[in-house]
């Protein structure tokens, strides 16, 4: 499979030490369900099984470990992507429709912290938006993916930084959506994940706040009230 962009800035995880850090942050999780008392490493390790030799090849302090949920769940997105057998001949679109299924299956694992923690941990500054950006970015400038015309307009950050919002409502979409298995969320990802394609390979646009404006006045999530969407386009 060749290195596409997106690859290269964030290698593919080593699936040993995926494991290992999945295994410390799932018993991290269950212990904060389970109990009141605060997180310590060697209650993490004795849960998780393993020696705390494991935890310190990962993580600094056990307040780590919560929050690291977010960021394997990109991890798991780039694990999966690379396994996947003719992912190269993958579609934008296809490709796209990928990432936003990856994570919200990856987060739906614990969909209950997710809920709980999204607002305060992942949304704003943070290393799982900036991961995000980063995965987007990748599609929005990959050859063969989008025309290379077109790409003097996705690889601007505008662009970027209006898709990031838009996948962030889509959680916040996801988090409050109590439809059977979340159809209601899966029928959003379907056609937002169609629109984005269509302007980014097809149509062709002719400046990046064009091309995220089009992405904000079609979307049906409200991200156009959001702040930083909203200083982006303040003057337009």
């Amino acid at each position: 499979m060749p290195v596409h962009f997106f690859f290269f800035l964030c290698p593919i995880p080593d699936p040993d030490a995926f494991a290992e850090k999945k295994q410390l942050v799932e018993s991290a999780l269950r212990l904060r369900r389970k109990q009141e008392a605060p997180l310590t490493v060697p209650a993490v390790c004795a849960d998780a099984e393993v020696e705390r030799a494991v935890f310190e090849a990962h993580f600094e302090t056990v307040d780590e470990l919560p929050p690291a949920f977010y960021d394997l769940a990109l991890e798991q997105y780039r694990m999966l992507t690379a396994a996947t057998t003719g992912y190269e001949d993958f579609s934008f679109e296809e490709r796209l429709a990928s990432f936003y299924y990856i994570l919200l299956d990856a987060l739906g694992e614990h969909r209950a912290f997710v809920q709980a923690t999204f607002d305060d941990r992942a949304r704003y500054q943070s290393s799982f938006r900036t991961g995000v950006r980063s995965a987007l970015r990748g599609l929005l400038t990959e050859d063969g993916l989008v025309p290379g015309t077109n790409q003097l307009v996705t690889g601007l950050w505008p662009v970027h930084e209006v898709l990031t919002e838009v996948t962030f409502a889509l959680i916040r979409h996801w988090i409050r959506d109590e439809t059977e298995d979340q159809e209601a969320t899966t029928a959003l990802v379907d056609k937002l994940v169609a629109f984005v394609a269509e302007l980014v390979t097809f149509r062709g646009v002719s400046s990046g706040l064009n091309l995220a404006w089009h992405i904000v006045q079609h979307d049906s999530l409200g991200i156009g009230r959001l702040p930083i969407v909203g200083r982006l386009f303040s003057g337009t």
